[in-house]
């Protein structure tokens, strides 16, 4: 019996190391389906919709040698934020609460980027001008969506920061010759996307949804963090099981 369990682990293992991100992509695109379905679907859009990360974090879980690589518990962490996150705004009530959950996960992106390549490491050119893009389009949402907003625009205004910071951090880790690739294929898009993903839904729930309702437009939310999510994971696994880990500066 203990063989024929250890067998069902293996193969299980196996089988999400394999087809982890397929998974997370069916559990996304029946997200996306339900939601476009309506009322009829909402139980079928909140299941997949709290089914989506732990799919993710399965996948990056299982991967060959992960389990014993520096910064593989800051990145499981910050999933479990999103993850976190993904529950609570199921309700509205439960924003603030569910912001909170994303900070924790921009926080421990923070974190493990700075491991990679920390801020005391030669400054590119590339994340100068993204700093001075990310604060103009900080002050752009804080003109834009001020009035709204009432008294969340405080924290709204810190998580504005965490996530800027943290993409800013994958800017900078592009500047690190290990890394380069991925940073610049993966995790810089995947930042851009989330960025893209809380915008659309920063409009939406404070300005269109009121003023001029767009139909569908919970879909855009959804299809840009879900590929924040995919690039943000893929570029993540692609760290921990290669040579990159074993080269950082």
């Amino acid at each position: 019996m203990q063989l024929d369990s250890q067998k069902i682990k293996l193969d299980m293992k196996s089988f999400f190391t394999k087809w982890g991100l397929t998974i997370s992509l069916i559990i996304i695109s029946i997200h996306l389906i339900a939601q476009f379905l309506g009322e009829e679907f909402k139980r079928v859009e909140i299941i997949s919709k709290g089914l989506f990360l732990p799919s993710l974090m399965m996948y990056l879980y299982v991967q060959p040698n992960v389990s014993n690589k520096s910064g593989k518990n800051l990145v499981m962490l910050g999933l479990f934020g999103s993850f976190l996150g993904d529950v609570f705004l199921i309700s509205k009530s439960l924003f603030i609460p569910g912001m909170i959950a994303f900070m924790t996960t921009h926080v421990f992106n923070i974190i493990f980027f700075s491991k990679i390549y920390g801020l005391k490491q030669t400054k590119s050119t590339l994340l100068k001008t993204a700093t001075l893009i990310l604060v103009g389009f900080c002050v752009f949402i804080y003109f834009q969506l001020n009035g709204a907003m009432g008294s969340l625009i405080y924290p709204i205004l810190v998580y504005m920061a965490l996530i800027c910071a943290a993409a800013l951090m994958a800017v900078h880790v592009s500047n690190n010759k290990a890394t380069n690739s991925i940073a610049n294929n993966f995790w810089i898009p995947g930042m851009l996307f989330f960025i893209a993903s809380d915008t659309v839904l920063a409009f939406n729930m404070f300005d269109w949804s009121i003023n001029n309702p767009i139909e569908n437009i919970g879909l855009v939310t959804m299809l840009t963090y879900g590929l924040a999510q995919f690039l943000l994971v893929k570029g993540f696994q692609m760290y921990f099981t290669t040579k990159a880990v074993e080269q950082k500066a």
